[in-house]
């Protein structure tokens, strides 16, 4: 596949909503320490700072924290396991699913943000970021931001992309990405070709296989990275605190006998050879692990037949590597996402050249002094967890540097 993306999704969530008391105007505020994005990650950087007494104002660019697992399918289900993914000393009610669905993790978001009542300015979308007199200067929609301390907290998979294969202009059929999936039901008596056999691509294949659709395809690259959610019973992901602990080249291997004693030899059900080197591909690349649910016991009774790479489109057909010509009523593009920030941080010099944020893991720093990033690197955990890690040692270091400092606590409106 091309490494060119078209972004599906440009300007999602960098238009003002309707203005409510927490929407600024256009004066100029000050703040020790600013966090643009009240996700997970903004709100767990929040509450590390509030436990050292450092009070930080969040921008939130939509109108209520919560608000991108919202646009995401009602099916959506965390691959990981209640127990690891939760926000700080806070659990999810007494009912929840071992792995939470995603009303359930907009519910513990806003449980959390209530509790802990975080200063968020809603409808206050960032827009850019310079450096200036030792401040960060924030324009967003709504007026500037100045701050000494900045947390980028977006997310790494806020846009949706998908590569820009040759006669995509020409396609007649229904192309969707994997983030605007919709219902299940919607695809009943559809026949349907997933291309990407990442985390995304199983994640809709595994609410597939639960609905009568027509004939399912699924488009693979590359050989996958995956593993069971359950295995004889019990959640795989309870033991990824342990799997972490590990060297990343022995996970590697312990991912891959795990993958072959669950599933058995995937060449054999059409995917291309594949390689033991999951933990080193998400530590190095960001590649999130995949996780099956029901999809390859489908492939292995025929219900989804695996091709070669789609490479081309043509009218109502796509066209695979290998010559064969598919014409299905839906096309999935599950082939990732992109952070979205080059536009935000990207003139500072904190990005690489695929606009991922570089940062050491160690100590949170990045090349620009007092600029930080949190949740942007998956972990063998959760996102939950590594974003705690993260925001933990971020505020650390804050709070040494704003120790003495008068403007220290509420900021100045």
């Amino acid at each position: 596949m091309s490494e060119s993306y078209i972004d599906l999704s440009a300007g999602e969530g960098t238009v003002p909503r309707t203005l409510d008391r927490n929407t600024m105007d256009s004066q100029t505020s000050s703040c020790n320490v600013l966090i643009i994005g009240s996700g997970l990650a903004g709100l767990t950087a929040a509450h590390a700072l509030k436990q050292r007494e450092i009070a930080a104002v969040i921008l939130e660019g939509e109108g209520d924290v919560g608000s991108s697992w919202v646009r995401r399918h009602p099916q959506l289900t965390l691959n990981t396991h209640r127990g690891l993914s939760t926000l700080p000393s806070l659990k999810y009610p007494r009912g929840t699913a071992a792995f939470p669905k995603r009303d359930a993790v907009i519910a513990h978001l806003r449980a959390f943000r209530d509790e802990h009542l975080f200063d968020i300015r809603y409808n206050c979308a960032a827009v850019s970021v310079d450096k200036a007199d030792g401040h960060f200067v924030v324009s967003t929609k709504n007026g500037t931001w100045r701050t000494r301390h900045l947390i980028i907290a977006t997310g790494r998979d806020r846009i949706p992309s998908v590569p820009q294969w040759k006669g995509l202009n020409t396609f007649s059929g229904k192309l969707v990405h994997a983030a605007d999936f919709g219902d299940a039901k919607d695809y009943a008596g559809k026949s349907v070709l997933v291309i990407g056999s990442g985390n995304s691509g199983f994640d809709v294949l595994n609410h597939l296989v639960k609905v009568r659709t027509a004939k399912l395809w699924l488009s693979a690259r590359n050989g996958p990275n995956i593993l069971p959610k359950r295995l004889r019973g019990f959640s795989v992901h309870r033991l990824s605190p342990l799997l972490a602990l590990l060297p990343t080249a022995l996970a590697d291997r312990v991912i891959g006998w795990t993958q072959r004693l669950s599933f058995g030899d995937l060449t054999k059900l059409g995917f291309p050879p594949g390689q033991m080197n999951a933990a080193t591909r998400l530590t190095g690349s960001s590649v999130a692990i995949a996780v099956d649910d029901g999809a390859i016991a489908a492939i292995k009774r025929g219900r989804i037949a695996v091709v070669s790479e789609a490479v081309e489109f043509s009218d109502a057909s796509v066209i695979l590597e290998n010559g064969l010509t598919l014409k299905p009523d839906v096309v999935i593009a599950a082939v990732g996402y992109s952070a979205g920030i080059s536009e935000l941080v990207g003139k500072l010099g904190v990005l690489d050249e695929r606009g991922n944020s570089v940062f050491d893991r160690r100590t949170g720093r990045t090349a620009v002094p007092g600029l930080w990033f949190v949740g942007m690197k998956p972990s063998l955990t959760s996102y939950f967890r590594q974003a705690e890690r993260e925001a933990t040692v971020i505020a650390e270091s804050v709070a040494k540097a704003v120790t003495n400092s008068p403007a220290r606590g509420r900021p100045t409106i």
